[in-house]
């Protein structure tokens, strides 16, 4: 967008005047907005301005739901979308009409998926963290009528309201929809009548949250958007939501999933079901015992193939992501009393080549190319997280294999936010001064300067910046601005813009004073960037826009982080740190850092 975000609390107070009607919103919940669509477009400066009046951004071409999206009606194609909104021009026209349908849950043609407004979170989710759907509001103006329509999947009316303008600029109006009669919404759909002129500039959900905790409802929303990325028949976990389930699924997320599942399942949090949380673990594991490995390495990215399923074309066998996936699963396993799999993840561990995955340097290699037949050509040297997590493996793989020391430290590379949490999503060692072993790093104190370099960055590069007056920073890793590649920011780096804000909840344990984690979540969302689908994947420091992307990864990243804040702050035990004292496997592998009795396995 090029004007600074509206904040989505003032929309709040343009509805109806400022005043919500009473009979949706009881002293129980909370409102809050949550974006179908905000029709602002993303293409880069240098990019060539498509042809024709529907200006659609090809890398945005998603709901902020992580859904699907269409133009409907005869005069669809005269449909313009410039300036960040849609104009419907059909003053002349009294024959045609034209519209936009949005999917409310998975892709419009999967007609099992569908959006229940009085439980809206995802069915496994408990009733009493679910929130209900009780508005729907249009922030649109012009001349003649809007149709607002809710359709089930079958296209059978649900819900429909006519509105009227009279020479109108765009403002937003809520409308009251009956949440208990909406139990298989599909398609949300507006339509411009003939001979009316009418500007959309976006279109929401007002949810109603169950009022409980701040942190607790940060867990539940973030762990909501990891879930949406889960396909439950196949047991693996889609990069992105808006994509089909089989088409492009990531093995790191996959694993996070089933650990984030055993965390919600436990009885101090009940989110979902221990069943469920074991179906899952279950599921998983099977699907992932199926396939194709490299010298014991996982793929990357897999995808759905006649017989099954196998590594995605060009991409590789990860080391970090076997790392991450294996230990997800010896953890979740053990939280889970799934012993016999935590045994058979053990194994697989120990099928890993790791003599034959070594680069010239001593240090392990990323991996293995597609075919997984040639190492690539970079190895796990940089200090942080990734490679800690890539030194336990070796170890659990191989116990007393030796290890090469890290390049540089205690210093990630290029001050990468999440390179120095990512290992305490899993494992409570890290988080003291005591000198590890191998490098000798005081873990604790890197974490915090770490964080003390985020929080400094834009109040010192951007004084005036959108971020440094709201308190925002995350120089981390994910989809770039426009969400068309990777991209890699750190606070080593002069003139970064991009904020990948589920740094902000993976650092929770490092604050001394709870209080500051609650206020950044206040804000996240007072600023319209945690609504009740999840955080977004990146912010721009001036504030000028965002990019509503569900990712898997940074979904489990957040909601990891935010659990073990969570546990802290509720002096609730911390079941993922338990299990990971309680692996046998994983204590032995410890020893590679501290010193420490390994675990009983009691």
């Amino acid at each position: 967008m090029r004007r600074h975000i509206l904040l989505l609390s003032s929309l709040m107070l343009l509805v109806n005047g400022g005043a919500l009607p009473a009979a949706v919103y009881g002293v129980e919940h909370r409102l809050a907005w949550q974006p179908v669509q905000r029709y602002f477009i993303r293409r880069q400066n240098d990019a060539v301005p498509p042809q024709g009046l529907r200006r659609l951004n090809s890398f945005t071409s998603y709901t902020h739901l992580g859904t699907d999206f269409g133009f409907h009606g005869p005069a669809e194609h005269e449909i313009e979308w410039v300036n960040d909104q849609i104009v419907v021009h059909l003053g002349q026209q009294p024959d045609v009409w034209a519209g936009m349908w949005h999917s409310l849950a998975g892709q419009a043609r999967d007609r099992q998926e569908v959006l229940d407004f009085s439980r809206a979170y995802p069915p496994q989710i408990a009733d009493d963290w679910q929130p209900r759907i009780t508005q729907i509001m249009v922030d649109a103006g012009g001349r003649g009528n809007l149709k607002l329509e809710i359709k089930n999947a079958a296209g059978a009316m649900l819900w429909e309201r006519i509105v009227t303008y009279y020479d109108e600029p765009v403002h937003p109006q809520a409308h009251p929809v009956p949440s208990q009669h909406l139990r298989d919404a599909k398609l949300l759909v507006w339509t411009v009548e003939p001979g009316s002129e009418i500007t959309v500039r976006g279109l929401f959900l007002g949810v109603e949250l169950p009022r409980m905790e701040r942190d607790r409802q940060a867990f539940a929303t973030s762990y909501a958007k990891l879930l949406r990325n889960h396909c439950i028949s196949s047991g693996f976990t889609r990069d992105r939501a808006h994509l089909d389930a089989g088409a492009f699924d990531s093995i790191a997320a996959t694993g996070l999933m089933v650990l984030s599942t055993a965390a919600a399942a436990q009885k101090e949090i009940a989110l979902v079901s221990a069943n469920f949380a074991r179906e899952t673990l279950r599921t998983t594991h099977t699907a992932v015992s199926r396939l194709k490995r490299a010298r014991g390495l996982l793929p990357h990215f897999i995808r759905r193939e006649e017989t099954g399923f196998g590594i995605h074309p060009h991409t590789e066998h990860s080391m970090v992501d076997t790392a991450l996936y294996t230990q997800c699963l010896l953890l979740a396993a053990r939280m889970l009393g799934e012993l016999a799999i935590e045994e058979e993840v053990v194994a697989m561990i120990r099928q890993i080549d790791i003599e034959g995955l070594r680069l010239p340097s001593g240090h392990l290699s990323h991996g293995l190319n597609t075919k997984g037949d040639q190492l690539l050509a970079h190895g796990w040297r940089d200090w942080g997280g990734e490679t800690a997590l890539v030194a336990l493996l070796q170890r659990i793989a191989r116990p007393g294999s030796a290890i090469s020391p890290a390049d540089h430290p205690g210093h990630a590379w290029q001050g990468t936010g999440f390179i120095t949490e990512i290992q305490s999503l899993l494992h409570p060692d890290f988080a003291s001064d005591e000198p590890d072993k191998l490098d000798g790093v005081q873990w604790l104190s890197a974490r915090r300067v770490m964080l003390g370099a985020q929080q400094s960055y834009f109040t010192r590069a951007m004084p005036r910046s959108f971020a440094a007056r709201l308190g925002f920073y995350g120089l981390s890793a994910g989809e770039n601005q426009f969400g068309n590649a990777y991209f890699v920011g750190g606070v080593d780096l002069v003139g970064q813009n991009l904020i990948h804000p589920h740094y902000m909840l993976m650092c929770g344990l490092v604050f001394e004073k709870p209080s500051e984690v609650l206020q950044t979540l206040e804000r996240l969302e007072k600023a319209g960037f945690m609504p009740p689908w999840g955080l977004v994947e990146n912010l721009t420091a001036d504030g000028q826009t965002y990019l509503p992307m569900n990712g898997a990864l940074n979904a489990a990243f957040e909601a990891l982080g935010i659990y073990h804040f969570v546990t802290k702050n509720r002096g609730i035990p911390d079941r993922i740190y338990e299990a990971s004292l309680q692996c046998p496997a994983i204590r032995e592998a410890m020893n590679l850092f501290y010193s420490q009795a390994p675990a009983s396995g009691n």
